[in-house]
């Protein structure tokens, strides 16, 4: 309908065409034809006037869109900078206190022989670990009883007894990890102190001691400071008294450098605790220099992780970008004259060839489109054979859009946008109907969803089921696997569809230790926000199960169907809380992987004869 209007401004533009020329001036009854500019002169001036302005307003508001764009990715790159730092030192911490609660294991749970067979099995523990070298068992009154390393360590420095303070700490910290300083080995490396307490029954039975090595953290951060900030020097963590925790100069580290006077903290307001979480991205000064910055704070820790960047080198390419803006809006402009010259010229030639040409182009006339001007020798043949060439190429680019826009069509039809980037690549990988492939399920529940929901307004509900999906999606994903549906509180994702690999189970099983580790991070920002917590009762199983496209011909869901599904979700039924059940088919293709399982006996699973051996995964 909008382009109606197009031709008849042409046809009357045609019909004054094909008036008569005016009787020369001077002629009995004819007035006179006033002189003015030509209209080669007046078409130029036009086009100069209608192309110059808004180059030079595009110009200064791409200098100022692009200065702002600037700014926000340099903020955007601190911020992530420092969410990745967090990221690795929560990692590594975790994987510490892990360490030590399996040596404590090793150490305390009974049927494994006397002490010395268990201070053997503990040495070869340790000997097997990166982060640590040694530990020191402690009694519970703080006195040293033995330490164990492994062969090549040399004796450590560590405290032949705890002081009080330290140990009134350890009974207060709940079984977690207790962390004193940063202070450099024998080997002048820094280390961290931590200190675990074994509770048992509720009361603290032992203390571990050990160092950890901070070496290959610092190195991480000194080479994303090189990376993205142009020094190493511009990544760092500090503890609550301001002193070095991480940085890429391990003697700094070692000195435990006291950087109170840092402009960062001068840029915040008031003496800010990092018990509470702060996140803040300031200017401030540093010897002289103007910077830029990022602080975020690790409260469990107490610990603020830094990045920083002088200003002149993180915004270095913005006056390089204003001449160089400058210099377009020049050559734009030596352009538009020289285009206005041309196009003056063209358009002073006869108007009807070229109003048919467009005409034509306007009615999607891609082939042939310039016949009418093509067979002219002047400027207007030139561009009569332009005309042709944009008709091909529109012709061409129709063909694409439309093939885009069928497969665009036939996405849409999904549910689940986990297959999309398979579909893209290889749209017949998916077919109508479905294949017998086999794949594993995992089922994720909401422990108590139904009295959380009765406590808690709805919209507390639907924040904590949107955090708690999009983290369950990162961590499905990044093991390889698909989600299949929501299914209220319920996750439900499958491996071995679309695609397959060997070890499909085995990445099932470890998706759910992620799913069940990152849920206590997850619970303790849900009780400092909402007060409240929650748990996940897993299920997995892995069976044969047709996956396909089920629905209608308007509307299709990429799924899996069949027992296996089925046997998958009463595993979860019968999963306590924070407990991740599997079923025997699971188990075998595991096989020796290094996951550990524990039999848990065989279930009568709801509306099945025969009875199903199910595995647990151990805390």
């Amino acid at each position: 309908m909008a382009a109606n209007p197009v031709p008849v401004v042409e046809t009357r533009s045609a019909e004054r065409g094909t008036e008569q020329p005016a009787p020369p001036a001077g002629e009995k009854g004819t007035p006179a034809v006033p002189r003015g500019l030509p209209l080669f002169i007046r078409l130029f001036l036009f086009i100069l006037l209608c192309a110059l302005p808004p180059l030079v307003g595009l110009g200064w508001s791409m200098r100022d869109t692009n200065k702002d764009a600037l700014q926000e990715l340099v903020r955007h790159l601190h911020r992530s900078i420092v969410g990745g730092v967090q990221g690795t030192v929560r990692r590594e911490l975790a994987r510490v206190e892990q360490d030590l609660k399996r040596i404590s294991h090793i150490l305390f749970e009974p049927g494994l022989g006397d002490d010395a067979t268990r201070y053997a099995l503990a040495g070869s523990r340790v000997a097997a670990l990166d982060g640590i070298d040694f530990f020191t068992l402690y009694a519970p009154n703080g006195q040293s009883v033995t330490t164990v390393k492994a062969e090549e360590v040399p004796d450590p420095q560590i405290a032949s007894r705890l002081e009080p303070a330290l140990l009134d700490a350890l009974r207060a910290s709940n079984g977690q990890l207790v962390f004193e300083s940063v202070r450099a080995n024998r080997q002048g490396a820094p280390v961290l102190e931590v200190f675990y307490p074994i509770v048992r029954d509720g009361t603290v039975r032992a203390i571990l001691g050990t160092q950890v090595k901070l070496g290959e953290l610092c190195d991480e951060l000194g080479g994303l400071g090189e990376k993205f900030l142009g020094s190493r020097e511009n990544v760092f963590v500090v503890d609550h008294e301001r002193r070095l925790v991480l940085h890429a100069d391990q003697a700094r580290v070692a000195a435990h450098e006291d950087l109170s006077r840092h402009g960062i903290f001068a840029a915040l307001s008031g003496n800010a605790s990092f018990r509470t979480h702060i996140a803040a991205i300031p200017d401030f000064q540093l010897d002289g220099l103007e910077m830029i910055g990022a602080l975020e704070t690790i409260p469990e820790r107490g610990w603020a992780v830094i990045v920083q960047q002088p200003r002149a080198v993180a915004y270095a390419s913005l006056s390089k970008m204003h001449w160089s803006i400058l210099e377009a809006l020049a050559v734009a402009a030596l352009v538009a004259l020289v285009a206005g010259l041309l196009g003056a010229r063209l358009l002073t030639w006869p108007i009807r060839d070229l109003m048919a040409a467009t005409r034509a182009l306007a009615e999607r006339t891609f082939r042939g489109v310039g016949e009418r001007v093509t067979r002219r020798g002047d400027e207007l043949g030139a561009l009569g054979r332009a005309f042709d060439s944009m008709a091909l190429t529109l012709e061409a680019k129709e063909r694409e859009v439309v093939a885009q826009t069928q497969v665009r069509a036939a996405l849409s039809r999904y549910l689940s946008p986990d297959v999309v980037d398979l579909v893209v690549s290889n749209p017949d990988q998916l077919r109508l109907g479905g294949e017998r492939r086999e794949v594993t399920i995992l089922f994720a529940d909401v422990v108590g969803f139904t009295r959380l929901s009765e406590s808690q307004p709805p919209e507390t509900i639907v924040a904590l089921l949107n955090e708690l999906f999009t983290f369950a999606t990162e961590i499905i994903q990044r093991r390889g696997g698909i989600i299949d549906k929501f299914i209220g509180d319920c996750v439900m994702a499958v491996w071995g569809s679309p695609q397959s690999h060997p070890d499909d189970a085995l990445r099932a099983v470890q998706a759910a230790e992620d799913l069940r580790r990152w849920l206590d991070v997850g619970n303790r920002r849900w009780r400092a926000r909402w007060g409240i917590e929650i748990q996940l009762a897993i299920g997995i199983h892995t069976g044969p199960a047709v996956a396909g496209n089920v629905g209608s011909e308007k509307r299709m869901e990429y799924t899996v169907i069949g027992d296996t599904v089925n046997v998958a979700a009463r595993i979860e039924s019968m999963a306590q809380p924070g407990q991740i059940l599997v079923s025997e088919a699971t188990r075998e293709r595991i096989g020796d992987s290094g996951v550990e399982l524990v039999p848990a006996g065989e279930r009568q699973l709801h509306g099945r004869t025969a009875a199903t051996r199910i595995f647990e995964v151990p805390l």
